[in-house]
């Protein structure tokens, strides 16, 4: 299993094809940020891939030992030779592992405890569990809660569970409590005039639920 990056804080680098928010993603790790996912839906697979390369480029000069991990993309992250987030949809964790090697780190998104005992996803080295609060980014999908976070991560156990999902800096606590290794965060960082600040914001309150 793959070792996670420290800190466990996850930026989850949405829309990351947009100049303005690659910007805020580096402005994110020259705070102190060590793991940012690509991530953009709506991208061509053209952008996306010329996109990434470019912003892995300035993430590594901002910090050589960020860790990037690319979200669905396994080609893109094999072409990086980064670590790749799956679902779902698209191949297994084992599939994704055959293609990028025993040493990439492959996450994968889960919803219900459920997810973490199929066949999809032997082998993962972390989940993504959400949303565990009320999200801007996924309006439409009702939160979980912090129990059936605590569930999951009970039933993943020992595979490590990062909450993502209406995240803030006051409700990390409650998500370390609750036996999250850490958390991912979109909006928080991404969505806000000061990426540095925020950052430093969610890494002071990881240090004081270490």
């Amino acid at each position: 299993m793959a070792a996670l990056p420290y800190p466990r804080l996850a930026l989850i680098a949405d829309g990351f094809t947009n100049d303005a928010r690659a910007d805020r993603a580096v402005e994110a790790v020259r705070a102190g940020v060590r793991w940012v996912h690509l991530r953009d839906h709506e991208a061509s697979p053209e952008a996306f891939a010329t996109a990434a390369h470019a912003l892995a480029d300035r993430l590594q000069t901002a910090a050589d030992d960020v860790t990037i991990t690319v979200n669905t993309r396994v080609d893109v992250a094999d072409a990086l030779g980064s670590g790749a987030h799956i679902g779902w949809r698209g191949p297994s964790v084992g599939e994704t592992r055959e293609r990028l090697g025993p040493e990439a780190l492959i996450g994968y998104s889960a919803h219900e405890h459920v997810e973490a005992e199929g066949d999809r996803t032997q082998g993962v080295d972390y989940y993504f569990f959400s949303p565990v609060f009320p999200t801007t980014s996924k309006p439409d999908r009702p939160p979980t809660g912090i129990g059936p976070l605590r569930a999951f991560c009970r039933v993943a156990a020992p595979v490590p569970v990062l909450a993502l999902g209406g995240i803030t800096p006051e409700r990390v606590s409650v998500c370390r409590e609750a036996g999250a290794h850490g958390v991912a965060v979109l909006s928080g960082i991404m969505n806000v005039d000061t990426p540095r600040a925020a950052a430093r914001a969610y890494l002071r309150a990881l240090a004081e639920h270490a």
